[in-house]
């Protein structure tokens, strides 16, 4: 909940919005492919064919005091044996008490698509109407559970690192917020923390508190103005992440929308309070070859419907939802990612035909 005044007047009434990656490894086609199907929320396309940089780790691991990056082993850890480790803690500290984004910021080679890309993109919007502008950074516990030290050990299980890791992915949100601003000036951001690794939570591969995750997901969206989001591609206990203070869930609703609506009571407080869901309901897998605009409306509609009632009204449903993929479609064929983002968008155009939103 980082901006209660912007989720008070902003409603995205079934906006079209993306994840993140896609599988082209050019910048170009990717941004006619945002630009056609995402009239309203434009993004930053994360590349990761285009180079083993554009990772969902190496991307954001920049920085990082011990990291160690063996690029053509395509290796990426933490090594805090490192000789100048305390002096790497020590300046990194320094620039997060000093609030010195700068330190914190994503290098081209590392994301072309955000530096290529993102200004490319404020030309081609230019005489139409975007709604927001969205980010995406790697959320604390994926990063934390995907990123091992030398002995393979998860660093978010060492507490200093894991202080640091939070602080680092915060500030690294923070640096983006301001380039998606200088780009798209005076449009609200969106940023999602992509947090793939929350299916694993409450099992043998995820020894962390319930109390600790809170901390560190409201930790990473401090300090942000505009909105933050949090995605999870698979189930897990959503009534968590709704206890959180970002504005936003997004959700796979293709797999899981049964496994969301178990959690009725704190969706409601959720939407209640200002909250968004954006549903993931066009698969980013193979069945999206069999699936078109009226099977996907259908299932979403009757997730939708059954979510509602009457404290939970279906119209304050569809004005506080965004539409997206289910997930990144960095693992699809270029054909394919194009099939799920027309269908998104037309999805969208669906609904508020429909409702009349």
């Amino acid at each position: 909940m980082v901006n209660p005044s912007l989720r008070k007047t902003f409603l995205p009434r079934c906006m079209a919005i993306a994840i993140g990656s896609l599988p082209q490894s050019e910048v170009t086609p990717t941004l006619d492919l945002i630009a056609e199907c995402l009239p309203e929320a434009p993004f930053w396309p994360q590349l990761p064919n285009r180079s083993f940089l554009e990772g969902m780790y190496v991307q954001y691991g920049e920085g990082l005091p011990g990291a160690v990056l063996d690029v053509i082993g395509e290796r990426f850890y933490i090594d805090p044996e490192q000789a100048d480790f305390a002096g790497q803690l020590t300046s990194f500290y320094e620039a997060v008490l000093a609030a010195d984004l700068e330190y914190f910021a994503i290098s081209p080679e590392r994301a072309a698509g955000l530096w290529q890309g993102l200004p490319a993109l404020a030309q081609r919007y230019q005489g139409t109407a975007p709604m927001l502008v969205k980010g995406h950074v790697t959320g604390p516990i994926s990063f934390g559970l995907g990123v091992t030290d030398v002995q393979k050990k998860a660093i978010i299980y060492d507490p200093t690192m894991a202080d640091v890791v939070v602080k680092h992915l915060n500030m690294k949100a923070r640096w983006q917020e301001k380039f998606l601003e200088r780009c798209f000036p005076g449009l609200p951001t969106l940023t999602f923390f992509d947090e793939p690794y929350m299916v694993s939570f409450g099992t043998a591969f995820c020894a962390l508190s319930r109390e600790r995750v809170r901390e560190l997901l409201n930790e990473v969206s401090e300090g942000l103005t505009g909105l933050t989001g949090v995605h999870c591609c698979g189930n897990t206990d959503w009534s968590l992440l709704l206890d959180t203070r970002v504005d936003l869930l997004n959700f796979d609703a293709y797999e899981y929308g049964e496994n969301l609506l178990l959690y009725r009571s704190e969706l409601e407080k959720f939407l209640s309070h200002g909250g968004y869901l954006a549903w993931g309901v066009v698969p980013t897998s193979a069945a999206v070859d069999s699936e078109d605009v009226d099977s996907l409306f259908a299932l979403l509609t009757a997730q939708m419907e059954c979510l509602s009632g009457a404290t939970m009204p279906l119209r304050r449903i569809l004005e506080r939802s965004f539409i997206s993929p289910s997930c990144g479609a960095g693992s699809l064929t270029p054909a394919r990612a194009i099939r799920v983002f027309a269908l998104t968008v037309k999805l969208t155009e669906r609904l508020r035909e429909h409702y009349g939103l």
